[in-house]
């Protein structure tokens, strides 16, 4: 088990932050059933529309996981590119990651996150329960997708 990590803010897209939402991308596509090509924009995580972290290995800089958020509205944030590379998983790295970001969001004014997931992403289920969020409806781009599972959390 791996206890010394930074995570850091992202200012500019890199290759490790790259390397996290491919290797999220390939692992939805995986669970989900289907091929297509990543529709992330890393612009959506930068400011002033977002904001996007990393954990990383201080000694070798190698990337553990991320998390981000996109605006929503004037008031609630969209959590997105949660993702921890398998060999890290269970290590707190997501909990910690979503720490740092609810401490950001509340910082930049947001009073509520919320999410989208899905039935195959059953870890992920109950981890953003077990982290304060509660089901909610589905919405925006989410509203007509059969297997969206909605949450929110208020900050």
């Amino acid at each position: 088990m791996i206890t010394n990590f930074k995570i850091r803010l992202v200012d500019q897209w890199d290759s490790n932050t790259k390397l996290c939402v491919d290797n999220l991308w390939e692992e939805i596509q995986d669970r989900y059933g289907f091929k297509a090509p990543n529709p992330m924009d890393p612009n959506e995580f930068l400011p002033p529309k977002g904001r996007f972290w990393i954990a990383e290995i201080p000694e070798t800089g190698e990337p553990m996981g991320s998390v981000a958020y996109t605006k929503y509205s004037s008031t609630q944030c969209e959590l997105d590119a949660v993702y921890v590379f398998p060999k890290f998983r269970n290590q707190q790295i997501a909990n910690s990651l979503l720490i740092e970001l609810e401490k950001q969001t509340k910082i930049d004014g947001y009073t509520s996150m919320i999410l989208r997931a899905g039935e195959p992403q059953t870890e992920a289920l109950a981890f953003y329960k077990k982290f304060g969020f509660t089901e909610i409806p589905k919405f925006g781009k989410w509203v007509s997708d059969p297997t969206a599972v909605c949450f929110e959390k208020i900050l």
